[in-house]
């Protein structure tokens, strides 16, 4: 079984979009994608929660658990082979890039999911989720133009005119819209904290007191920017620009 560690299980949770990522200033590049996560037993409540997840998007092959058994390792690694081999047959990678022995979420994976990404107009992240692998899936792609959603430009228009109905309107859906464990991390940054449950922070406020210059401001900015698709971004600056 080629999918084995803690580390590897944790990389392809995060790398289909079942585990929250956690940056590394400096990632091992040689080995997995530049998420930091750690060797330990597969025991902490968000990897229980994210195998769950996997396992019940499989489950008429997998008991839903939590548990990273021999079966649910095995539709792991054919999940990330599958992804891979689609990746390759749309010509995001070759097979020089990713061999058929590797079934891990590193590098090259993580490259060729943000080419993907990219040609289609998605937030790049190099996280692949089921819905993109199952555009992945289509015999043929349509390049898309980029999403024009970019939130520090917001930022500045909502500095300019706070009391805005529909840039307040446009904000308070987005928080409704964005997962709980994605506002808990916008949060966490925008503090400088790590808490597990924290009070989450409300996005008006964040574009209200926005300060470019604080680097906690900068990443809490940049990973808000980075979780939003392209159907919450329409309907985002469809309230946005709502006269």
């Amino acid at each position: 079984m080629a999918v084995s560690s803690p580390e590897v299980i944790r990389h392809i949770l995060i790398g289909l979009g079942y585990l929250a990522p956690e940056i590394d200033p400096k990632p091992d590049l040689t080995k997995f994608a530049p998420w930091k996560r750690n060797n330990n037993s597969l025991t902490d409540d968000p990897t229980e929660e994210a195998i769950k997840k996997f396992q019940k998007q499989y489950s008429q092959k997998l008991v839903v658990n939590g548990n990273a058994d021999a079966e649910t390792r095995s539709v792991m690694e054919n999940t990330v082979e599958g992804l891979q081999n689609r990746l390759k047959f749309h010509g995001f990678a070759t097979n020089s890039e990713i061999p058929k022995d590797l079934p891990f979420y590193g590098p090259a994976t993580y490259i060729a999911v943000k080419k993907f990404q990219k040609s289609q107009g998605l937030t790049e992240n190099g996280i692949a989720t089921i819905e993109q692998r199952q555009i992945l899936q289509q015999p043929s792609l349509t390049n898309k133009p980029q999403s024009q959603l970019k939130l520090i430009d917001l930022c500045l228009q909502f500095q300019k005119n706070p009391q805005n109905p529909s840039y307040i309107a446009a904000l308070n859906n987005l928080q409704q819209n964005l997962p709980k464990d994605v506002l808990h991390k916008v949060t966490n940054k925008w503090r400088g904290t790590n808490d597990q449950n924290p009070e989450i922070v409300k996005l008006t406020n964040v574009f209200t007191y926005y300060d470019d210059n604080n680097a906690n401001h900068r990443d809490a900015l940049n990973h808000l920017q980075s979780q939003i698709t392209p159907a919450i971004s329409k309907a985002f600056l469809s309230l946005w620009n709502k006269k």
